[in-house]
């Protein structure tokens, strides 16, 4: 195991975190929610410089399923070139919104601090 820890350097962040929550009505739905996340979000975001990962979790609720999807990326300015000049809006397809049970219009952004790999 080897693990490649990384810190803030001059008070800047390593990258920033995009977090986004919505809710499926079950396990059925949020298989076709994955499969749209694969295919149609990390197809726009591989081919966007300053892209960095991504993250879909998901829980059973006590009503639904319910989906975090956490993005990570290089700066606000590659977060704008992805999610457009409203980047503080959720940015969800036709095929996706149909998914979904909800979700939250909002999408908070985060400064990561530390971003530690273990392999």
């Amino acid at each position: 195991m080897t693990s490649d820890p990384r810190t803030v350097k001059e008070n800047e962040p390593i990258m920033i975190a995009r977090v986004w929550r919505a809710r499926t009505t079950g396990t059925a739905a949020t298989s076709r929610y994955q499969q749209v996340f694969e295919s149609e979000v990390m197809h726009d975001l591989r081919g966007l410089p300053g892209f960095r990962g991504a993250y879909l979790l998901a829980r059973h609720g006590a009503e639904a399923m319910e989906l975090t999807t956490v993005t990570l990326f290089d700066s606000l300015d590659t977060i704008k070139a992805f999610a457009g000049a409203d980047h503080t809006r959720e940015r969800v397809t036709p095929p996706a919104r149909a998914t979904l049970l909800d979700s939250d219009p909002h999408v908070l952004h985060f400064d990561v601090l530390v971003h530690t790999l273990v392999r």
